[in-house]
């Protein structure tokens, strides 16, 4: 599914984290993985001698040529130390602000998943890698794979709700889970009717409250049994959770052992921010220590 990966890298070693699923989903699919560095440019502000308190960039032309230089130095070392049989690596140094010179590659070069690693910054500007990660995942035209470790993807989870916005994330999120062999769990988490609601059902009939819960897991179960039967076509776990979903679904990850979650969400944008649906922002927000797919519905 993935033929063309894109991820974008500062410098720091910290974003070169997303070099090894990359090059790992590359080699399993005969795809080619387009590497990506914005130039960092440090320029010294000095006095003018015309006009005293104003300031001026001393050497900026030559400082972008530097930036530019240093960037595609970067990128070919890295193109010869990766270098793999049966991946293409190509790279490319685009100027600009970092999350529009990514976005600006992914639709150029017809990228079809972003897989970029959080928390990294270098260069005297330090610009951060988890803001620029949030503003991709705004605007992305395709899945975007956030790492936030080393670990190998060995476990995915992908939380469902019954609903096909939920359901858009199967077919990215079992591509990816083929490529590394991981095991799936689809989790269905259904809310928790509220206490004094089973008090009143324990009014009316002994025991209904509880089994008015028991029902709601009965139909999650039988929900994740249907679509496991008719559109999936490889083995996988699934579970049934009460509660509130994004709690719920951190706390299954953790206790799992799970090491990437895929979810989807409507990536809704505007002038100057955007929304995530709740549910997915909420997990992604609060994942430490597993990667995340988001696969964000094009409006």
């Amino acid at each position: 599914m993935f033929k063309n990966i894109l991820v974008p890298l500062d410098g720091s070693a910290l974003s070169e984290r997303a070099l090894a699923p990359a090059l790992a989903l590359a080699g399993h699919t005969g795809g080619q993985v387009w590497l990506m560095r914005t130039p960092v440019v440090e320029v010294a502000m000095v006095p003018t001698v015309e006009f005293f308190g104003n300031y001026s960039l001393r050497g900026l032309d030559q400082a972008v040529e530097k930036a530019r230089q240093e960037a595609r130095e970067y990128l070919d070392g890295l193109q010869r130390a990766r270098k793999q049989p049966h991946v293409s690596l190509h790279s490319e140094v685009v100027d600009g602000d970092p999350a529009e010179a990514i976005l600006q590659v992914a639709a150029a070069r017809h990228a079809d998943l972003i897989i970029m690693s959080t928390h990294g910054y270098s260069g005297i500007t330090r610009w951060i890698m988890g803001s620029v990660t949030e503003r991709v995942l705004a605007h992305a035209p395709c899945p975007v794979l956030v790492i936030r470790s080393d670990a190998v993807l060995k476990k995915m989870l992908i939380p469902l709700d019954g609903s096909e916005l939920s359901e858009r994330a199967l077919a990215p999120a079992l591509s990816v889970a083929a490529a590394f062999g991981a095991a799936v769990t689809l989790l269905r988490v259904v809310k928790e009717v509220p206490a004094h609601h089973v008090e009143e059902l324990e009014d009316v009939e002994r025991g209904l409250g509880l089994r008015v819960q028991d029902e709601l897991a009965d139909e999650a179960r039988q929900y994740l049994a249907e679509l496991v039967k008719t559109r999936l076509h490889q083995p996988v776990e699934t579970a049934v959770r009460s509660g509130p979903a994004p709690s719920t679904i951190l706390n299954f990850a953790e206790t799992q052992g799970i090491d990437v979650v895929a979810m989807a969400t409507h990536g809704r944008t505007g002038a100057q921010r955007w929304v995530y649906g709740s549910v997915t922002e909420k997990v992604l927000r609060n994942s430490h220590d597993f990667a995340m797919l988001v696969v964000r519905l094009q409006e």
